[in-house]
């Protein structure tokens, strides 16, 4: 794989940070400047409602290029998530599945069309799928465990996996066929269908102007209804977000800066959502080196969590300060209907009375615990941003226990350089909440052989439970999200014991929308461009 395709690879993988800043701005007139083909124009008048979207991207967006909800405008997933964390059909009204989640048959929308005009069908699926399995491709990985595809008729086919699998998959889009079956595979990501593209989603495509904009009209062909909001333009640069919101010229932007939410929740003028998930939401993490002598006990892992107020430190980022925190592993399901046990809560006082237990003491009056003459000294790694001044809150939590941690931020490249190489004692980095994430940090060793003691031992942050590995292993031989749910359950009290991790805070993003714009809910259906179909525009008198 090329180096290019690597850093797009790694792109979608780190899709939180991609989108870095999303206006939102209601119009009538549209002015877009030049055409596709350079000649200088002025749009015509747009009737209805317009929302122009600011993106931090190109006109490659709806493409194998970005990794960010924008493509939901225009393409379809299988399915996606409900509020309740459980899957809805999108492109498919419905799916069976053997008794052993290997076998899925999937039902599509008989009603579902490319906005050509062309019925979509099994084939797209199925030649879409097969094409990111391409060796000159490789587009992601989630149907990387499939072994075959059998198309049954043009609204069903039956998708084979090599091990259980939940195919329900909310995230990868699919393509047409009959425009795209000629085109090179080699030349995959310089398609210029990804530019002027055809797709079966909420809105279509009218234009672009290279570098500028993309123009999107409502679908009304769409299976769901027409969407209420008429046309949408997506804008590509600037960050000026805050500052046209404030002058009135946009309607909402995303990822506002933390620092500003306070002064923007006080203007009569917005509402600011936040958004989590949809499925199982990332978590700001503080990550423990078992291996290191300071935190190999876990007595201290646990003193440490005591000692950091996590619910003033929401206040501290300025997130909502009823976000549902935790000290466990979960499910999507668990974590969307509140099935989460409480976290350990703020107490400084057992901090001390359990590093007192574990033998660390102030014996020179210094305001630093030593034990045995070493001194609880220790630095911890963090990336800019959010996440930086979350250490900054929790080195002045700890001091206050006699423990002295020092912060040294890094850029992220170079962080996740560090943490790969587990070259930390202690780091603030983001947590990706599934079971390869969680395989990754607590038992390493079922990703690189036989999962063997020394192999555990060897890598990640060092944590080694065998029972922790025996489960987590466990949720990979089965799909059945009951057992999976129950397997969590059992894994909680072993996490809560041992705490090899402190989670922080759930990863959120913070929309501002003016209070006109209708139809957004915290925490699971504030997304403007997700929910894009589902919203409307109510001027007040």
């Amino acid at each position: 794989m090329s180096s290019q395709r690597q850093t797009l690879r790694g792109r979608r993988s780190n899709r939180s940070v991609l989108a870095v800043c999303i206006c939102f701005v209601a119009l009538t007139n549209v002015q877009c400047g030049t055409d596709v083909g350079g000649n200088e124009t002025e749009a015509e008048e747009a009737s209805g409602t317009t929302f122009t979207v600011l993106y931090d991207a190109d006109e490659r967006i709806f493409g194998p290029y970005w990794s960010v909800d924008a493509w939901f405008l225009m393409f379809l997933p299988l399915a996606t998530w409900d509020e309740s964390g459980e899957a809805i059909g999108r492109l498919v009204r419905s799916w069976e599945h053997s008794r052993d989640y290997r076998t899925w048959i999937f039902h599509l929308r008989p009603d579902v069309r490319w906005h050509d005009g062309v019925p979509v069908t099994a084939h797209d699926v199925k030649w879409s799928i097969e094409l990111a399995g391409n060796p000159d491709v490789l587009y992601d990985d989630p149907w990387h465990d499939v072994d075959s595809i059998r198309v049954r008729n043009d609204t069903t086919l039956t998708i084979f996996y090599g091990r259980p699998k939940d195919a329900r998959n909310t995230w990868m889009v699919y393509w047409p066929r009959h425009l795209l079956e000629g085109l090179d595979p080699a030349q995959f990501y310089q398609w210029k269908f990804w530019i002027q593209p055809v797709g079966d989603g909420p809105y279509r495509y009218v234009r672009h102007v290279p570098k500028t904009m993309v123009e999107l009209e409502a679908n009304a062909e769409f299976y769901a209804g027409k969407p209420a909001i008429d046309r949408v333009v997506i804008k590509f640069g600037g960050d000026n977000g805050i500052t046209e919101l404030l002058s009135g010229n946009v309607d909402a932007i995303a990822w506002a800066n933390p620092a500003d939410v306070p002064k923007l929740a006080a203007d009569p003028r917005f509402r600011v959502y936040h958004q989590i998930g949809p499925g199982i939401p990332w978590l700001q993490a503080l990550f423990w080196n078992v291996r290191s002598p300071l935190f190999g006990d876990r007595r201290v892992r646990r003193a440490l969590t005591h000692a950091i107020d996590r619910r003033e430190l929401l206040g501290v980022l300025n997130l909502p300060e009823d976000l549902r925190l935790t000290d466990v592993l979960f499910t999507g399901r668990q974590y969307h209907r509140g099935e989460l046990p409480p976290p350990l809560g703020y107490d400084p006082e057992k901090a001390r009375a359990m590093l007192r237990e574990a033998g660390w003491l102030d014996g020179d009056g210094d305001g630093v615990l030593e034990r045995a003459g070493e001194s609880l000294r220790f630095t911890a790694l963090a990336p800019q941003g959010a996440a930086g001044h979350a250490a900054i809150y929790v080195q002045a939590a700890l001091r206050k226990v006699g423990v002295h941690m020092e912060i040294q931020t890094l850029d992220m490249n170079v962080l996740r350089g560090r943490v790969q190489g587990g070259e930390f004692e202690a780091v603030f980095f983001p947590y990706w909440n599934s079971v390869d994430g969680q395989i990754r940090w607590l038992a390493p060793g079922l990703d690189s052989g036989d999962g063997t003691q020394q192999e555990r031992r060897s890598a990640g942050i060092g944590y080694d439970n065998p029972e922790v590995a025996r489960l987590l292993a466990s949720v990979r031989e089965t799909a059945d999200p009951d057992q999976v749910d129950s397997i969590y359950r059992d894994l909680a009290p072993l996490i809560r014991r041992d705490l090899p991790i402190t989670f922080l805070y759930p990863e959120v993003t913070t929309y501002v929308v003016h209070r006109r714009v209708r139809g957004l809910e915290s925490p699971f259906h504030a997304d403007p461009i997700q929910f894009m179909e589902q919203l409307w525009i109510e001027d007040e008198p």
